[in-house]
């Protein structure tokens, strides 16, 4: 059997994946194929009402929702769900309820009506609630990407990152496996560029990397540059705090903490501006915020320099 012919099903079998978190991780990729199918058949018109977070919803934002809250209650193994859509936590009242799940339904909305690539994020931890655990509490987590063609990565803890591609049937077959990040690289995309205006540290961190001569690469969209970075093996998102979102705009347990668990799994790293460990940061509200500087190790370690004042 050739590399890409190698199931979602299979990996995970001969990775020695538990069951449950094998069920789990087919519920949320069978909820990434019906989005897919939903973006495919044009639902990106708005519908009239904001998030919890004060954004303007997508009908797909409200879709994808739907289809990933169901999927994991039909998984009869989640006991909780939390959607960065939805102001409280969802509870499932499953016999086999061992697992709380964190999603962005759909990250980099904005982006749909230019026709650029968005993604989900999900994180999978024990229990029954991810209020006051960490990243470092992580089972399992995994996004996919909604672009030219749809690649499911997922991680879980100690087998590897594997990057899977959808087909035209709606499997999900191995394109890579045990992926890597280098320490250093040339590649980076500076998100809330803005704040270079009040943020001076960020300014000059920004100023050393174009002096550097590094190739840009940032699309808005923190799943298509993250996705980026581990299909290059290497690179640095870096999105700071500034006058206006003083703790950070990015949402700890919908995006941060599952894609530093994802690229902790790689050989990289994640870190606010304050120099702490993504994976160290206690979730206290289940929609609370952080700075981010995420990818190449030493890349990372060079960026908080800046902040060290």
């Amino acid at each position: 059997m050739t590399l890409c012919q190698q199931s979602l099903n299979l990996i995970l079998r001969q990775q020695n994946v538990p069951n449950d978190i094998r069920s789990v991780l087919y519920h949320i990729a069978r909820a990434v194929k019906y989005i897919n199918f939903s973006l495919r058949a044009g639902h990106t018109g708005q519908v009239g009402t904001t998030n919890i977070q004060g954004e303007d919803q997508l009908e797909l934002d409200v879709i994808a929702d739907k289809i990933i809250m169901r999927e994991l209650g039909q998984s009869g193994l989640v006991a909780c769900a939390v959607s960065e859509e939805q102001a409280e936590a969802n509870f499932f009242a499953a016999e086999r309820g061992k697992y709380a799940v964190a999603y962005d339904p759909l990250d980099g909305s904005s982006l749909v009506d230019s026709n650029l690539a968005i993604g989900s994020i999900f994180g999978i931890w024990a229990g029954d609630q991810i209020v006051g655990k960490t990243g470092n509490d992580l089972i399992a987590s995994c996004y996919a990407v909604y672009g030219p063609r749809v690649t499911f990565t997922i991680a879980v803890k100690g087998k590897g990152v594997h990057t899977f591609e959808m087909n035209d049937v709606g499997e999900f077959l191995l394109i890579e496996c045990h992926l890597k990040v280098a320490t250093t690289s040339k590649y980076f995309a500076p998100g809330n560029l803005k704040a270079v205006n009040t943020v001076p540290e960020y300014k000059k961190l920004v100023d050393t990397w174009v002096a550097e001569n590094r190739t840009l690469r940032y699309s808005g969209g923190m799943v298509p540059d993250l996705h980026h970075i581990l299909c290059k093996k290497s690179g640095i998102f870096a999105y700071p705090a500034d006058t206006k979102y003083k703790n950070g705009k990015l949402r700890l347990a919908f995006e941060c903490a599952p894609m530093a668990f994802i690229f902790r799994e790689c050989g990289g790293k994640a870190f606010d501006q304050h120099g702490t460990d993504i994976l160290d940061l206690e979730i206290t509200d289940i929609h609370g915020r952080t700075s981010i500087f995420i990818g190449s190790s030493d890349d990372v370690a060079t960026a908080l320099t800046f902040f060290d004042s």
